[in-house]
C-alpha cells in the first residue's frame, strides 16, 4: 500500500508530449527524394523482382518499371518469370527498349529500330510507339536510300504498313535501287508498291517499263506469269510514240522479245499508241473525248521527271536531259544501271522538273529535241 496520495501523470501536470520548445528550430539535413532513391535502384538492378527470359537469355528486372510503360506487363497477375516471344521481342530490342525505360531521355536510336518498334507494339508501350510512329514521319531522316534501307529490315519483319510508307519515300533513288540485287529480289506485291507511286523520279516512262523488264527477266521462270500483273504497272501512254511503235512491231532488244509478245503487253502498247494518235490529232476537241471513252482510255498520271542539271545532251553522258529526242533500248538502260553502280551518289545531282503529261505527248509528236522549259510550260 503506497504511503502518499495517487501521483498525477506528466499531463495531468500541463506537460504537452507533442510539444517541445524550440523543436521546430532544428535544422534538419534535405530529405533524399524517393523518386531519386527508386531510380538509384532501378539503374543499380538492386534485388529486381522479375525475369524476362527471351529464348535462352534471362533478364533480370524490376516489375514496376516495366508495368509503368508496358500495358502487356501492367496485366500480369504478379508472375515471377515472363517468357516472351523472341519473333516479337529480339534480344537487342528489349535490351534498348529497358535503357529506354531508364533513360530520361526521349530519343530512339536507329540501330535496331524496326526491331524496337515490333517489340513496342507487341509489349503495348504506347509512349515508345508514338515515338517511333514521329521518328518515321521525318521526311528528312528517312528518304531516298535511307528510307529503302528501313524498308528492308520492315520487310524482314513483314511490317506491311510500314514497308508501304517507306517505298512511298522513293523518288531519284529509284534507278540507283533498280541496279541492286535488292530491286531484283522485291517481292511481286512491293515491287507493285514502289512502280505504282507517281513520286519515284525517272527521265522518262520508258525507265519505268525497263525496270519492270529487269525485275522479270531476273527470274523469268517463276515469274514469266506475273508479266500482265507487272506490265499494268507501266503508264505506256507517257512513252514516246516512236519508242512505242518500235515495242508494238518487236523491233526491239531480242531479251524483252517474250515480255512484248505477252498478249497483256501488246494490248497496253497499242492502246497507248491509239491515245498518243487521238491527243495528236483531237487534242482537246469533243471528238478526242469520245474516242478515249470509247477505247476505255485514261488520261496518263504523271511520274516525277528528273533533269540532270550538269549534263547535257550534247555530252552523251548518263542521264542528260529528260525526254530526249533519241529513244534508248534495253542495253544502254543496262549501261545507265552499271553506272550508277560504279559511280553511288551520281543520282544525287538531278533534279525534278515540272512538266506535265501533256507537255511530253506534245514534244513526242514535234520530235524537234527535248521539250523546252519556259515558265508557261512547266506550270501544270
Amino acid at each position: 500500500m503506497s504511503d502518499r496520495k495517487e501521483a498525477p501523470s506528466l499531463l495531468q501536470l500541463g506537460y504537452d508530449p507533442n510539444h517541445t520548445e524550440h523543436w521546430d528550430e532544428i535544422e534538419f539535413d534535405e530529405k533524399i527524394n524517393h523518386l531519386g532513391l527508386i531510380d538509384q535502384r532501378l539503374k543499380n538492378f538492386r534485388k529486381p523482382d522479375i525475369q524476362v527470359r527471351i529464348g535462352d537469355t534471362i533478364f533480370e528486372c524490376h516489375a514496376l518499371l516495366l508495368r509503368c510503360y508496358s500495358e502487356m506487363f501492367d496485366e500480369l497477375d504478379n508472375e515471377r518469370v515472363v517468357q516472351l516471344p523472341e519473333e516479337k521481342v529480339s534480344l537487342q530490342a528489349f535490351q534498348i527498349i529497358y535503357d529506354w525505360m531508364l533513360s530520361s531521355k526521349a530519343d530512339i536510336q536507329r540501330e535496331h529500330f524496326v526491331e524496337v518498334f515490333v517489340a513496342a507494339e507487341y509489349l503495348r508501350i504506347k509512349h515508345l510507339t508514338d515515338q517511333c510512329w514521329i521518328s518515321m514521319d521525318s521526311t528528312e531522316a528517312l528518304m531516298e536510300d535511307r528510307a529503302f534501307l528501313l524498308y528492308i529490315e520492315a520487310a524482314r519483319h513483314q511490317q506491311a504498313i510500314l514497308k508501304n510508307m517507306l517505298l512511298k519515300r522513293i523518288c531519284a533513288f529509284f534507278l540507283p535501287l533498280v541496279a541492286t540485287s535488292e530491286f531484283t529480289q522485291m517481292p511481286l506485291d512491293d515491287l507493285s508498291m514502289l512502280l505504282k507511286s507517281s513520286y519515284i523520279g525517272v527521265f522518262s516512262e520508258t525507265d519505268v517499263f525497263y525496270a519492270a523488264c529487269v525485275w522479270l527477266r531476273e527470274d523469268w521462270d517463276n515469274r514469266q506469269d506475273s508479266v500482265s500483273d507487272v506490265m499494268h504497272l507501266v503508264r505506256f501512254a507517257l512513252i514516246r510514240p516512236s519508242l512505242l511503235a518500235q515495242l508494238n512491231s518487236f523491233d526491239a532488244d531480242e531479251r524483252i522479245h517474250d515480255i512484248l509478245r505477252n498478249e497483256t503487253t501488246k494490248y497496253l502498247v497499242a492502246q497507248a499508241l491509239n491515245y498518243a494518235f487521238s491527243s495528236n490529232s483531237f487534242s482537246e476537241l469533243p471528238e478526242h473525248h469520245r474516242r478515249t471513252k470509247r477505247l476505255e482510255m485514261q488520261k496518263p498520271v504523271d511520274r516525277t521527271w528528273l533533269k540532270d542539271p550538269y549534263c547535257s545532251e550534247e555530252d552523251g553522258e548518263l542521264g542528260a536531259l529528260p525526254f530526249t529526242e533519241d529513244d534508248y533500248g534495253y542495253e544502254a538502260f543496262l549501261e545507265r544501271l552499271a553506272y550508277l553502280n560504279r559511280v553511288r551518289d551520281y543520282w544525287k545531282r538531278w533534279e525534278k522538273v515540272e512538266i506535265s503529261a501533256e507537255t511530253l505527248l506534245a514534244s513526242s509528236w514535234s520530235h524537234s529535241g527535248s521539250p523546252s522549259y519556259e515558265p508557261d510550260e512547266m506550270s501544270k
